[in-house]
């Protein structure tokens, strides 16, 4: 038994005092309480960051009409594993005008004073930015804002001689539109001229209008978004398209003229939206298989009545794998033309090469053998033009 000493000291003992801590902690229980009503509040009324989140209809039980086209996704721009195929792609970017003259006023400026000329370089240097990422080679026609001190004669030459002296694969100029009626808001891609004198450019054009369709998410929507320049100046179209030697397109993928428009173009982050959108676009067009053709040696001289070996690759069976050995082209879509005027070949089609036979009239000189085909994709030959030098 304990000791009557012990049990005294016990008893002598003064009673616990119960702590009083919890009492400090009930002002913040009460604030978190009263903070995650506000919250659940704010977000069921529609309103807050996460108010979107919350409307969200149910990905498997909603009807299509339920989603809004409008509604941007989240923000993320990844480099797909198709845009591969841009590797070692030669691609000119133009960001329209600055270069020309600029008079001021509302001269390609939004209602509110944005200018065309500095969103056309922000979306050209976020593109090229992609297109680096994915390996393409990228050059652009000016890299700063500022005004160069040319007409605008010289300018838009001096941009379309760059894309010829470097022979790109595709000359992109990027623009914004403009009219009087500030209610006008959609995309269209440009080419130039018949929609014969340039196939490869229609080819990338299409890819463009997809591409920014999906990255803008306008609502208006033309009944044909693919436009020749001749629809803007008829029989003339525009510089920078008619001066191009190379495939050439022009898009106005929206209206500055347009105040919500110009609202949105005034973000870093939908000018980066738009750039993807022309990256996918091109990155799609890349994928297809871009067609080019080349002069083989025969060791024999270019006569008249000779012949003139071409080889044909159609971007696609050359990259090897499956079904590589058979050739993507489509037979009855090769034209031959020599300076201007229909050509007879021989196709042969397991080696991928025609033989190109020369009239026996034929003066000499400097000649033009154009040789163009539609691969499975429906894609164009980059650059159908070949120059020979015939002689006696």
């Amino acid at each position: 038994m304990p000791s009557r000493t012990k049990a005294a000291k016990r008893r002598k003992r003064p009673p616990r005092r119960r702590s009083r801590h919890w009492l400090l902690t009930v002002p913040y229980l009460v604030g978190a309480l009263v903070g995650g009503l506000l919250t659940w509040l704010v977000t069921s009324s529609g309103n807050g960051p996460n108010a979107t989140l919350a409307k969200r209809p149910d990905p498997v039980n909603s009807k299509p009409q339920e989603y809004a086209w409008t509604d941007q996704p989240e923000p993320a721009f990844p480099i797909p594993p198709y845009a591969r195929f841009l590797s070692a792609v030669n691609i000119v970017l133009d960001p329209g005008h600055v270069g020309q003259r600029d008079p001021g006023g509302n001269w390609k400026r939004g209602p509110t004073g944005l200018r065309e000329a500095e969103v056309n370089l922000r979306v050209a240097q976020f593109l090229r930015e992609f297109l680096e990422a994915a390996g393409a080679r990228v050059t652009l026609t000016r890299e700063v804002d500022r005004c160069l001190g040319l007409s605008d004669e010289e300018d838009l030459r001096a941009r379309a001689e760059l894309a010829n002296r470097i022979r790109a694969d595709l000359l992109l100029s990027i623009h914004h539109n403009g009219d009087s009626d500030p209610q006008p808001n959609f995309t269209t891609v440009f080419y130039h001229g018949t929609p014969d004198h340039s196939p490869a450019s229609l080819a990338a054009g299409r890819h463009l209008v997809v591409g920014l369709n999906d990255a803008l998410r306008l609502e208006t929507h033309l009944q044909c978004a693919l436009l020749s320049d001749y629809a803007i100046y008829p029989g003339k179209g525009l510089a920078i398209l008619r001066l191009a030697e190379v495939p050439a397109v022009l898009t106005e993928a929206s209206f500055h003229s347009n105040p919500a428009e110009e609202d949105r173009l005034r973000d870093p982050v939908y000018n980066r939206r738009e750039a993807y959108g022309l990256f996918l676009g091109l990155a799609r067009w890349a994928q297809a298989g871009l067609p080019r053709v080349s002069l083989l040696s025969t060791g024999q001289p270019i006569r008249p009545g000779g012949q003139v070996l071409v080889g044909l690759e159609d971007g696609l069976s050359e990259r090897g794998g499956w079904d590589a050995e058979q050739a993507k082209i489509l037979p009855g879509s090769i034209v031959v033309k020599l300076d201007g005027q229909p050509a007879r070949f021989r196709l042969d089609l397991a080696k991928r090469q025609l033989r190109v036979t020369l009239p026996g009239g034929l003066r000499e000189g400097p000649t033009t053998l154009w040789v163009d085909f539609e691969n499975v994709f429906g894609q164009h030959v980059l650059h159908p033009r070949l120059e020979l030098e015939v002689g006696r």
